[in-house]
């Protein structure tokens, strides 16, 4: 396995000790590769660069911990792991940074390339074949909380006026917020529109028997979170 932490310090040791921290194992079970020296081991004359490999598998989550750090390391961003959940789907990785709006860039692309990358690069090496999640600055449970409140009120004007509704483009896991939130509401329907990763959702009615009422089409769409 290649090295899973790439991070940046003063002195190799403070690097180890720090990496040793991240990941939750023991020094004497990981092996340091460093780059910069100091003047006769004492003054740095740039910081120091250690890659980090494990003697054996990590586990996932330090797997992931270290893969995603090295990432954005090599982005030039500083961030710091909030928590890490372990759900029965999803591990979800919560990140903060002071530049988490680079981080999520225009409606989350910019997170949807880093977490798409992670997976990637993680998930053949990984003992649980789950799915990886990573929200920055809790980004995706404020777009999930604005998106459920879109959904029940598209569904209101949708059941209202008769006509359908198409959403702005969106991944997968925010379509899938979506369909759900509305699967149980008898009046409407949703259906996934497009080619590629990001599709569009329509509501659309539904007569009494649960046919789709077939009026014509007006496009909606949602002003995206700026971050």
């Amino acid at each position: 396995m290649n090295y899973i932490l790439e991070i940046e310090s003063r002195n190799k040791s403070e690097a180890q000790k720090k990496a040793s921290e991240i990941l939750g194992i023991p020094e004497d079970q990981l092996d340091f590769e460093s780059e910069g020296s100091g003047l006769f081991g004492m003054m740095a004359r740039k910081p120091v660069v250690v890659r980090v490999k494990t003697k054996e598998h990590p586990g996932d989550e330090a797997l992931i911990k270290g893969v995603l750090l090295t990432l954005v390391y090599k982005m030039g961003i500083d961030v710091e792991i909030e928590d890490f959940e372990d759900t029965e789907e999803n591990y979800v990785v919560h990140i903060d940074s002071e530049d988490s709006g680079i981080l999520i860039g225009r409606q989350g692309k910019t997170l949807d390339a880093l977490q798409f990358l992670l997976n990637l690069l993680v998930t053949p090496e990984l003992n649980n074949k789950k799915r990886i999640l990573v929200d920055v600055a809790r980004y995706r449970e404020r777009r999930k909380k604005k998106l459920n409140k879109l959904a029940k009120s598209v569904a209101d004007r949708v059941a209202k006026s008769g006509r359908s509704v198409l959403l702005e483009s969106m991944n997968p896991y925010e379509r899938r917020i979506v369909h759900l939130t509305l699967e149980e509401d008898d009046r409407v329907t949703t259906r996934s529109e497009g080619n590629g990763l990001y599709k569009r959702v329509r509501v659309v009615v539904l007569r009494s028997e649960g046919e789709e009422e077939e009026y014509y089409e007006e496009e909606y769409y949602e002003e995206g979170e700026e971050e």
